[in-house]
């Protein structure tokens, strides 16, 4: 099993007794990671209830206490002994917060690790009594690092974040990093051996995650208009999102519109961000942008594999996001409407997929407001130009 990322952060907290909590879109590789721990991180006893198997539903669902009893007698287990219980997709237990509270009050030798696919259902299941017990750590898709790192390429994974100026191996990344772009970092569709096989479990994932998972969680009855919405999103995606005009163009109302949004944004499949002030009552007033957090299912939601300006920038979103590499993430409007792409951590970053050289608007007007020099993030650097340029994979 592959090293993630993550695990990093991780791995202090593995041997405290907080309980963790990955949370995630589905098949973004929360059930491996939790066996990649029970592997290589725990010492002791250890035990893994996956609650897509009904008998383990049944079984903690009747109660902490025959659940205690159960890891007694099949794990031969008493209470002054360590063991580390993993239970994956816990919000599809009826009562998740009061077994796992008991558990850690009452338990203090069992390690409590588990997983949820969808943050609404953790939020209305998980209360707040969990609070100082519980951490929780969100699973993106595959970084770019680790991406290649599937692809067995760990010579290039280890030229991430780094300016290599070689031009063989910088054409070697690119080739890679423009897979990332058009099919995404989905586990199991980075390891598919080609293009078919790829397209194929991305409408799996389709399929399964948006079209039956989230609507039974939002409970959506609009089926119909729902699809469209869905499209129309990853249509517009790295755009302005305007609340009311979206709601015109699906035929549904406004609160339906913002309904739909935060389900989706709570299932993992979009994010939303805000523009760049330094005050932040201002950024949370205006339109934010949409992007995917994921490019290889937004390609497969509107069919089309194109490579284009839009997808690159949405692209360098989910290698900003994948990795962790930005505590905030905003984008930057005049109020002439020249825009920059992405504010990484108060430094402007425009995205194109070819850069002409030319000296742009937005970043002059940032730089005189914030003292900030810009930077172009490009496929194919050219010479002669006004500001540095880097390649993705360089950031």
């Amino acid at each position: 099993m592959i090293h993630r990322q993550v695990l990093d952060k991780i791995a202090p907290f593995i041997k405290t007794n907080d309980i963790l909590l990955f949370y995630g879109a589905r098949q973004v590789g929360k059930t491996t990671l939790m066996k990649i721990i029970q592997e290589k991180y725990i010492e002791t006893d250890s035990a893994f209830f996956d609650l897509e198997n009904p008998d383990y539903l049944k079984l903690i669902n009747q109660g902490p206490e025959l659940f205690i009893n159960y890891l007694k007698s099949y794990y031969a287990w008493h209470k002054d002994k360590k063991i580390t219980i993993f239970i994956d997709e816990v919000q599809y237990l009826n009562n998740p917060t009061n077994i796992l509270k008991y558990i850690y009050d009452n338990y203090p030798n069992i390690k409590l690790i588990v997983s949820g696919s969808s943050t609404l259902e953790i939020r209305n299941k998980l209360m707040d009594s969990l609070v100082g017990r519980i951490l929780k750590f969100e699973i993106f898709p595959l970084s770019f690092y680790e991406f290649l790192v599937f692809k067995n390429k760990e010579n290039l994974a280890i030229l991430t974040g780094k300016n290599t100026d070689i031009e063989l191996i910088n054409k070697e990344i690119k080739f890679f990093y423009e897979e990332f772009m058009l099919f995404g970092a989905y586990p199991k569709v980075v390891l598919a051996k080609n293009i078919e096989i790829k397209k194929t479990y991305l409408n799996q994932i389709y399929n399964t995650y948006i079209q039956k998972d989230i609507k039974d969680i939002g409970k959506i009855r609009e089926v119909e208009k729902f699809n469209k919405f869905v499209k129309f999103l990853a249509s517009q995606s790295g755009n302005l999102l305007n609340i009311s005009e979206l709601s015109r163009t699906i035929g549904v109302a406004i609160n339906t519109v913002n309904d739909w949004l935060l389900l989706l944004e709570n299932t993992f499949v979009i994010k939303l961000i805000t523009p760049y002030y330094s005050n932040i009552r201002n950024e949370l007033k205006k339109m934010p942008k949409l992007y995917f957090i994921d490019t290889g299912l937004q390609n497969i939601i509107i069919n089309s594999f194109d490579k284009n300006g839009s997808l690159f920038e949405n692209s360098f979103f989910s290698y900003i996001n994948n990795a962790y590499k930005a505590d905030k993430l905003n984008f930057y409007r005049t109020q002439d409407q020249k825009e920059i792409d992405f504010i990484i951590d108060g430094n402007p970053y425009e995205i194109k997929l070819s850069y002409s050289g030319k000296r742009l608007t937005a970043l002059e007007n940032f730089k005189k407001h914030y003292n900030k020099e810009g930077k172009i993030v490009c496929l194919n650097k050219n010479s002669n130009v006004a500001y540095k340029q880097y390649f993705p994979w360089e950031i």
